[in-house]
This record gives structure tokens, C-alpha cells and sequence, in this order.
């Protein structure tokens, strides 16, 4: 093995530099007396930039050949082949390991040396640095003493103080006596206290043994025994406990996460409500090319506040590709009562999950005869749940339904063909097959500042009845043709605001629509209800979703609006717009399928307006004006400021004249006069320290709906983030419930405790996560 010996009789002042930072840093301290609590940024990136160029400092000679060692030194006495002693400021070289100490002995016969006072040895992105060290370069093993390490591997860092490291070979260590963290250089604000750690970074994997982990200078959490990822892989072991509390008392979870395979994970996670019981939460994810789901569930054996036994939910989502053409997926959930969501769950989850989905279905696309045809398999069927008052209204289960449509475009016109077969089942409603036909052809004659699209189509649908109670079995059809016209102008001009150059669009829209009356009382009512009246409604052939019924029309829609464009991007910042339809007859086809009557001859007003008015604030407002009662019906008003990310203050309000409200023993709805406004901020305190909060407020009912308050701390290096929020909400019309979640992350370790992050995402407009905010 060759080895190449030079004298340095000057030594360089890098060189000087390096050995006296490594002499700072054997001490057992991972901060160097910082904690990094108020720690100082552009200090670190300096200190950080020195250590670099430091530690690669070489002996400027010419690039060494594979597995040639060299040596530089102020002096180099010893024999050759045998053994040499080099002094002042030693630089050995081989392969990419560089070592710089105050003295070395090199034993050539081993290929091992021995150095001190103080050393720094680089090796494959890993930096070592103590008070002395014994070590074989051709293996990587040995020895050092109060060692300091640094590594960085797959972007995630690792730093440490040991009392001793053993070197094991290419990225394998052993620190004796230890604290390390995964933080920037000089941030101690926490770190892991260990008897021993072993760390692989071929495997990924490191164990601790005797662990707790110190924050602020305080123990917080101790384990005999511990693995974790040190390339942010996964890997089986415990996760960090989730701790919480609110209306049902403290909640303490612990989970257990199980690396099956590359493709495949699990996480068991054993839990106690003390108001309530204990439970265990599960879930199991896979991932294949073809296919991926996921499994979860919970379950409870006896929740005391209830006096209920085995409650329990259960989810399961599955995607298949069948073939390039034919996909598929299922989607299954299922709870054990009524009162589950508004027990375990918040507000907004209870709103959402009335209906429990249980669908499976298949989509297919491929081109048919020169056109693109896409085919709709789907069975369905819901989990209804009962209101706080004991009320529900089921949706028919789709047993099956197959839809499909095939289009083709050929110059201007644009061929369209839909059908769609439905099964519709319901135990306490009467039953039955639809079929529906529905072709049409659209003509689109257009340029670049307008256009003309015509459209003229058959609506046909057939019924095959069940029978129930007093309804007999029977069929029954409808055909109704439909013509539709929409046109509209596309203009543009240069415009300024607040010394910046737009692009201004003025965009007005004609929408003829003939739909001729015909009474559909006869007609069930499988899956149709009325659209909201919006803008967007002006423009639809149909008043109504699904197909069980058919508006009759006579009308032709104004409109127009406005868009502020980048004019070199075509980015949008704002968008306004305000219609109105007209009416050529008064006759209409009210939701119960019978002919009602207008009693004016045009519509009410809609108008819309969103976007950023400046860099700072944006607005969104929706109205709905009533000309006929010459009152609103409905408006959404909202504001928003926020001129960085981390800092945003909002305001909204909505009105509605006679809102849904909830349904009754009847199963009528029950309208009213709704009227809430709602704020929501994230502002920062100081540099490191935010606030966020909610309050939404029911004006009608002069009733808080939702309030939540808390606090957000980001550490100055980054390094961890920690949040505080209270919550307090409506569960339904009596009653309400507590919550308070508390999160401390550890930079690319861990979170301790119950992360806020989608309460606040939903609460506040614009929130961001404190902890990835960064400061301009």
C-alpha cells in the first residue's frame, strides 16, 4: 500500500483556525453554551460556512491515487514501512478521509494511528472531533474520546457529544455517555441524554439505551430502550405519545408503528379517555403499482360516559388499475351508533359525516369510433345517522347504477351522448328503475373575441315502479327536448392601480335557454333537489341536480363581469361579475314535479366579487338580491389581510333570509333567518412567538358557535416549534364541547402530543404553519 510523506514548513492559516475550533469543541456542551432559545441566525451560518471550509482543508497537494495515504506535517520523523511520528499541524489524507490533528503516530504495518491533543477527522460526510483518537484507515474502526460528532445523510442532520464514540466501520458509530440532536450547529434548545447510542446509516436505524429527552434544560420523557430513523425512513418501534384533553377529560394515546415491508406499514395505537374508557386505534396501509388503501379503525369495549359496549368506526379506501383503461376503488365506513361523531369528533366532522359512503365502483375510458368514451359502474349504499333529536332523511342506495357518455368532436360541432341506468332502493320509500337517454349536439363557432355555441338535445327518461303500501307497480316516461343558446364578448384593455400595469377583461354573456312545460308529479323523486341560485345557476340548462326533474324554460340570462390579469403571466388576481335573468313566460316546474307560476318576469339579482385588491387584502362576496321583495336573500361578505405568511387577520359574514336549518320529526326541514359572522387571525407577538384565533358567532340566536384561542412558538433556529390552542364549539342545538390541543415537533425526530394544524387550517383563511413561515 503506497504512502506519501511531505514536510510543511509553513504552516497555513487555515489550518491554525480549524485546530483551534476543534479544540473549542471537544466540550461536552452541544451549543457551546448556547441553548439557541433566542439564538442568533446569520451567527450560526457563518459558524456553519467556517466548519465546512475548515474541515476540508487538505494539504494542497496533488490529488491522491485510490487508497494512498499521505502526510503533512511541520515534522515527520520515524521509518519507513514501519512506523512514523508526525508533528505540527498534521493533515492525513486517504480515499475521502481527512484527519488534522496537533501530533500523529502512524503505524504504516496495521495502517492505524494514533493523534492528539485535539483532532478532527472527516469521513464520508461525517465530521469527528475530540481530544484524542485511535483509528484504522483501512477499515474506518476505532476510538476517540470526548468525541463531537456531526453527520448529515439524505438531507436530516445529526450532531452530538460523547463521552467516547467508537467508530465501527463506514457509517457505523457507537456514542458511550451521550447527548445528541437534529439540530443546526449550536442549537441545544433540546437533545436526547443517552447511556448509548448506535447509529447505522447504511440501515438508517439508530438505538438508544437509558434515553430521556431534555427540553429546556428539563427531562420530559424518558425509555430504557428506543430506535429511530436517522434518514427519516420508516422503522418499526413506539411513537411519541399524543396527549390531550377537553369536555371528556385527559386523552393519552400511545402508538406503535410496524414496518411490515417496503410496501406495507400498520400502526397500533392503545389509548385512555378518562371521562370515557380505554380504546385501541389501528391502521393498515398498502401500497402496490396496481393497487393502495388504507385500513382504520377504532374501538372502545365500554365507554362509561355513555353507558354503551363495543363502540367502534371503521374506514376502508381501496383503488385498483384493472387494466390502462379500467380502474377501480372502494370506499367503505362504518360507526357504531348515532351519537359516535358528535362524541369522538368536531363540528365540522359531524356536519360532514351524516351519510357514512359505502360505494364501490368502476370507471372505464378508451376511444370508440373516433370519439372518447367514458363508462360509470358504482353501487351505493349510506349509513344514515340520526340527528341529536333522533331524525334522519336516507338517500336511496344506487343498486346498481351504470352510466355512460361518448363524445366526438367534428369541426365545429361537438356530438354528446349520455345514458345511464339506476336501480334505486330504499326500505321506507318507494323503489325503482330509471333509464336515461340524452343526446345532443352543440355547434361552436368562435374567434378571438367571441363566440356563438348552440345546442339542441333530447331528454328521455323511463320508470319501472315497485310497489309500496298504497302505490301500485307501474311505468312510466317523459321526453322533453331542450335548446339552448350561449353567447358572449371577450374584451381586454391596459389599466393601472396603485402604480402596477393589469391586463382588464370586460366579459359580457347572453344565455337563451327552452325547455318546454311539462307536469312531473307523476314522476318520483329519486335524486333531484334545487340549486342554489349563484351565478354559475344563470348559465345551466337545468334548475335542478339529478335527473327526476326537468324545469320547464322560456328565458334568456345577462350577465357580466371582469377579470384583473397579469399581462405577462395571464395570472388572475380579482374577478367580479353581476346577472340577472329574464323570463318569456311564467310557468315553472316546482321540486313536488307541478306546475307553479312566476309572479314577475325576471329573476333575482346575483353578483359575485373575489379576489386580491393588493398585495395585502383580498375580498370574496357573493349576493343574492330578492327584486321581487326588494330585500337580500343571501350574501357572504369576507376581507382578509395578510401581507406575509404567519400574519393574517379576516372577517367574515354570512346572511341567509330562510335557510335549511335542520330537519324535523316530520322529516320537513326547518327554515330561518341566519346571520353569523365569523374572525380569525394568526399574528405574531415577536419573532418567535404567534397568536391565533377564532370566533364565530350566531347573531339570530345571539350564541357563540365556535371559539378558539391559542398560541404558536418557533424556536429561532428553527429547530422546534410548539402550540397551545383552546377550542370550544356547538355539537348540535343543545349542546357543545371542549377541547385543548398541545404539540411540541421536534425537528426530523418527532410531535409530542395533538397537532391543531387542520382545526386552525379550517378556523383561519390563510394559515400557515408557524414552523414553515419564513421571514423575509
Amino acid at each position: 500500500m503506497a504512502r506519501l510523506f511531505s514536510l510543511k514548513p509553513i504552516a497555513l492559516a487555515l489550518s491554525v483556525g480549524f485546530s483551534t475550533a476543534a479544540a473549542a469543541q471537544t466540550a461536552d456542551d452541544l451549543s457551546l453554551g448556547s441553548t439557541c432559545l433566542l439564538c442568533d441566525e446569520e451567527a450560526l451560518r457563518k459558524e456553519a460556512a467556517a466548519r465546512v471550509a475548515a474541515v476540508i482543508n487538505r494539504s494542497g497537494g496533488e490529488t491522491l491515487p485510490a487508497d494512498y495515504t499521505r502526510i503533512t506535517a511541520d515534522k515527520i520523523i520515524g521509518q519507513t514501512r514501519i512506523g512514523v511520528k508526525a508533528e505540527g499541524e498534521v493533515i492525513i489524507e486517504r480515499n475521502d478521509q481527512v484527519l488534522n490533528a496537533q501530533w500523529v503516530e502512524y503505524d504504516q504495518r496495521r495502517d492505524t494511528i494514533k493523534a492528539g491533543d485535539t483532532f478532527v477527522l472527516h469521513q464520508d460526510g461525517t465530521t469527528v472531533q475530540g481530544s484524542r483518537i485511535e483509528y484504522n484507515l483501512t477499515q474506518q474502526t476505532g476510538t476517540a474520546d470526548h468525541a463531537r460528532l456531526e453527520a448529515e445523510h439524505e438531507g436530516r442532520r445529526l450532531q452530538s457529544v460523547s463521552e467516547q464514540a467508537l467508530m465501527k466501520g463506514r457509517g457505523r458509530y457507537q456514542l458511550i455517555n451521550t447527548k445528541f440532536n437534529t439540530c443546526h450547529p449550536g442549537d441545544a434548545s433540546w437533545y436526547i441524554r443517552a447511556d448509548s447510542i448506535e447509529a447505522d446509516q447504511n440501515s438508517g436505524i439508530g438505538v438508544a439505551k437509558n434515553a430521556s429527552l431534555v427540553f429546556g434544560g428539563v427531562p420530559v420523557l424518558y425509555t430504557p430502550w428506543a430506535d429511530f430513523p436517522l434518514n427519516g425512513n420508516r422503522k418499526s418501534g413506539l411513537l411519541v405519545p399524543t396527549v390531550g384533553a377537553g369536555s371528556d377529560g385527559l386523552e393519552l394515546e400511545l402508538p406503535y408503528y410496524l414496518n411490515l415491508a417496503p410496501n406495507y406499514d400498520a400502526t397500533v395505537a392503545p389509548g385512555l379517555i378518562s371521562g370515557r374508557g380505554a380504546y385501541v386505534d389501528g391502521e393498515f396501509r398498502y401500497l402496490r403499482p396496481e393497487y393502495s388503501g388504507k385500513m382504520s379503525g377504532r374501538w372502545m369495549p365500554y365507554d362509561r360516559r355513555r353507558d354503551k359496549r363495543n363502540r367502534y368506526q371503521f374506514q376502508w379506501s381501496h383503488q385498483q388499475q384493472l387494466t390502462p383503461s379500467l380502474t377501480g376503488r372502494l370506499d367503505y365506513n362504518q360507526v357504531s351508533d348515532h351519537d359516535y361523531y358528535r362524541d369522538f369528533y368536531g363540528r365540522n366532522d359531524i356536519a360532514r359525516n351524516v351519510n357514512l359512503n359505502r360505494q364501490a365502483w368502476l370507471n372505464y375510458r378508451d376511444q370508440v369510433w373516433g370519439g372518447s368514451l367514458s363508462a360509470y359502474l358504482t353501487v351505493q349504499k349510506y349509513q344514515t345517522l340520526k340527528s341529536e333529536d333522533g331524525f334522519k332523511d336516507e338517500p336511496y342506495a344506487l343498486l346498481p347504477r351504470l352510466s355512460g357518455r361518448w363524445q366526438k368532436n367534428h369541426d365545429n360541432l361537438n356530438f354528446d351522448v349520455f345514458g345511464q341506468f339506476t336501480r334505486f332502493s330504499h326500505k321506507n320509500k318507494q323503489a325503482g328503475n330509471r333509464a336515461v337517454l340524452y343526446p345532443s349536439v352543440r355547434w361552436d363557432i368562435h374567434n378571438s373575441w367571441g363566440y356563438v355555441r348552440p345546442k339542441i338535445g333530447v331528454h328521455a327518461t323511463y320508470y319501472n315502479l315497485d310497489s309500496f303500501g298504497e302505490l301500485k307497480e307501474r311505468s312510466v316516461s317523459r321526453v322533453l327536448p331542450t335548446f339552448s343558446i350561449d353567447s358572449g364578448v371577450n374584451l381586454e384593455r391596459k389599466a393601472s392601480w396603485l402604480g402596477k400595469d393589469y391586463l382588464q377583461t370586460l366579459e359580457p354573456r347572453l344565455f337563451y335557454n327552452y325547455i318546454p312545460t311539462k307536469p312531473q308529479n307523476d314522476l318520483p323523486n329519486f335524486d333531484s333537489s334545487e340549486n342554489s341560485f349563484n351565478y354559475q345557476q344563470l348559465f345551466r340548462e337545468n334548475l335542478y341536480s339529478g335527473n327526476d326533474r326537468i324545469n320547464s324554460a322560456n328565458s334568456i340570462s345577462t350577465a357580466v363581469q371582469t377579470r384583473i390579469l397579469n399581462p405577462e403571466t395571464g395570472l388572475e388576481y380579482f374577478r367580479a361579475g353581476i346577472g340577472q335573468k329574464f323570463y318569456f313566460k311564467n310557468d315553472n316546474v316546482l321540486e313536488d314535479g307541478s306546475i307553479g307560476y312566476y309572479n314577475r318576469n325576471r329573476s333575482d339579482w346575483v353578483a359575485f366579487a373575489n379576489g386580491q385588491v393588493t398585495n395585502s387584502v383580498r375580498v370574496d362576496l357573493n349576493v343574492h338580491y330578492n327584486q321581487n321583495q326588494e330585500q337580500l336573500d343571501s350574501y357572504v361578505a369576507g376581507i382578509r389581510y395578510q401581507p406575509e405568511d404567519g400574519k393574517v387577520l379576516s372577517l367574515r359574514y354570512k346572511y341567509g333570509r330562510n335557510e335549511k336549518i335542520y330537519l324535523q320529526e316530520d322529516r320537513r326541514y326547518f327554515y330561518d333567518k341566519l346571520s353569523q359572522i365569523d374572525m380569525g387571525a394568526q399574528w405574531p407577538l415577536n419573532k418567535n412567538l404567534y397568536a391565533v384565533g377564532r370566533f364565530n358567532y350566531a347573531l339570530n340566536v345571539k350564541k357563540p358557535l365556535e371559539m378558539l384561542a391559542g398560541l404558536e412558538y418557533k424556536s429561532g433556529c428553527g429547530c422546534w416549534s410548539a402550540s397551545v390552542v383552546a377550542q370550544r364549539y356547538v355539537t348540535g342545538l343543545n349542546s357543545r364541547k371542549n377541547a385543548v390541543f398541545f404539540n411540541l415537533q421536534l425537528k426530523d425526530l418527532s410531535n409530542i402530543g395533538n397537532n391543531p394544524f387542520e382545526q386552525l387550517r379550517l378556523a383561519i383563511p390563510g394559515y400557515r404553519k408557524t414552523n414553515e413561515v419564513v421571514k423575509k
